[in-house]
């Protein structure tokens, strides 16, 4: 199965090409690029008559709003047409929103193009997954653009106030159930069923559990209580705003008397897996990746060069650890990673997770950072 993906620099097409990226050895995937859509002649050249497209191509913000149904119906007609003329047989993911039952401009792009591919599936006979979905969040997320939590959590870290408008009850959907819920899809040709990912929460409810998460983890260093489903997300959402590079690592109180010295490393106010390890001198450790799990690395004995890379980005970052002064980094879910003994002498790490390791579910993909 070949997959084509429009609009894979957004925030959902990123996270969609992480996980076929994950997954590498079932799927191969290429884009549908800007370039293409300037004309139905140049997207017919890139479609395959059974590829499987995930169209997520559009905007939802423009000075001017009549800009915004013109550009979306263009983007969408093209695409419409192009598939009529190769007679498309294979499948069409298409996401739509719940602005649709609204009279905006881009409310009314998105009803028009579903209910259009939507006859046309019809008489063409491909597959059509026209998901009209709520606010949609996860890491990564633009702030001030499209969903209020990553606005609220880039606020918060920010020290901004966040001012809630209307606090309604909201509709949301973690982009990661999303994501997973198209892969178990493509492999099994059932269709999407978006109520069972909907999480319920009022605005000010969500505003507050994302303060507690401010006060616990990044004024206190503890990590907060992550039993929720619901929380765990909204806490990996959050922590995606942290200037990683500025913020860590983060050094340990340290007390010292006649009989030696005592530190406190972790405190966790829900379940989660402590362990150890010694590394010889230029001995790496990791270089995999993580899409849910949340790891701690404290280096309490010799020294250490900790590596991240967020998958799809070039960009290394390096920390630098000694267990003179004892710290830590916490690990981001969708970053690579790495731990190196840069020392002369046995390096000690001692480290944290938030979930007990399962060989049937081990969320750890390996990549070089």
């Amino acid at each position: 199965m070949r997959i084509l993906i429009s609009g894979y620099n957004g925030f959902i097409g990123k996270h969609l090409t992480r996980a076929l990226k994950a997954n590498n050895e079932v799927f191969s995937y290429k884009f549908l690029e800007k370039k293409d859509f300037k004309s139905v002649s140049n997207l017919q050249k890139k479609i395959l008559q059974d590829d499987c497209i995930f169209h997520f191509a559009g905007i939802n913000r423009s000075k001017v709003d009549d800009e915004v149904y013109k550009k979306n119906e263009e983007i969408n007609l093209k695409l419409f047409e192009a598939l009529n003329n190769i007679s498309f047989k294979g499948k069409l993911f298409f996401t739509s929103s719940t602005q649709e039952t609204k009279n905006t401009p881009y409310g009314k792009s998105k009803r028009n193009a579903r209910i259009r591919f939507l006859d046309q599936s019809s008489e063409l006979g491909y597959s059509f997954h026209g998901l009209m979905l709520p606010n949609v969040f996860g890491p990564f997320c633009k702030p001030n653009y499209n969903s209020f939590i990553a606005t609220f959590c880039n606020n918060t870290i920010l020290n901004k106030p966040s001012i809630i408008h209307n606090d309604e009850q909201i509709s949301l959907i973690y982009v990661g159930d999303l994501i997973e819920e198209f892969i178990e899809s493509l492999k099994t040709n059932k269709n999407i069923s978006l109520d069972k990912m909907i999480y319920k929460r009022k605005v000010s409810e969500v505003l507050s559990t994302i303060q507690n998460f401010h006060n616990e983890y990044i004024i206190s260093g503890n990590f907060p209580n992550l039993d929720s489903s619901f929380d765990l997300k909204l806490f990996n959402t959050f922590r995606s705003y942290i200037d990683f590079q500025a913020y860590f690592p983060r050094y340990y109180k340290k007390y010292s008397d006649e009989r030696g010295e005592f530190t406190e490393l972790i405190r966790t106010l829900s379940k989660g897996q402590s362990s150890f390890s010694t590394t010889k001198t230029g001995i790496t450790r990791g270089n995999h990746y993580h899409t849910r799990k949340i790891e701690r690395f404290s280096v309490i004995k010799g020294q250490a060069k900790i590596q991240i890379r967020e998958i799809l980005s070039d960009k290394v970052i390096d920390f630098h650890l000694d267990g003179e002064s004892p710290s830590y980094v916490d690990i981001p879910i969708w970053f690579t990673h790495n731990i190196t003994n840069i020392g002369k002498e046995d390096l000690i790490t001692v480290f944290w997770i938030n979930e007990h390791y399962s060989e049937k579910t081990p969320d750890t993909y390996i990549e070089i950072v």
